[in-house]
């Protein structure tokens, strides 16, 4: 009975092994930002105006905007609005219990709001961040993800920095 446990805990390990993606530093030079995405994700656009990647299992959309200046209620106004143009459904406290958006103090050097919810039934979160040293630029960011894809998401969402 122990041989049996032991290798259906080895399997359902290797198995939640095998689904996690390998992450690589991204760096957009021109907006001076680096973030980590999964390897194997395909470039659908990366110009001025916006920067896309995809795989089978996550898209992820960065969108800069410069001029906004925007304060923390600012940045909360703005976030609602998008999600709000966006049909992005959630609730007014994620899974987590935290009230949305969620204030982010301190990303790595950025500050900004999150809000997690659904759109088309699969999991997504948007993210406005600011790096208050060049508060002229905004990145709004939206990754919609299958949900066993969750943690990989949560370190994408976690690695962007300023460079």
């Amino acid at each position: 009975m122990r041989y049996k446990f032991l290798v259906l805990l080895i399997c359902l390990s290797a198995g939640s092994l095998l689904q996690a993606q390998t992450l690589k530093q991204w760096t957009w030079d021109t907006y001076k930002i680096k973030f980590k995405i999964p390897d194997n994700m395909t470039v659908g656009d990366n110009n001025a105006d916006k920067f896309e990647v995809k795989n089978g299992s996550i898209t992820l959309d960065i969108y800069p905007r410069k001029g906004e200046h925007l304060t923390y209620s600012g940045m909360k106004t703005a976030i609602i609005k998008w999600a709000n143009q966006s049909d992005l459904s959630y609730d007014v406290n994620n899974s987590s219990g935290n009230e949305q958006p969620i204030y982010l103090s301190n990303l790595n050097g950025y500050w900004g709001c999150a809000i997690d919810g659904k759109k088309i039934g699969f999991p997504a979160t948007m993210m406005l961040l600011v790096d208050p040293d060049y508060d002229d630029i905004s990145f709004y960011v939206w990754v919609s993800y299958s949900a066993e894809y969750y943690n990989d998401v949560i370190q994408i969402l976690k690695s962007f920095q300023p460079m």
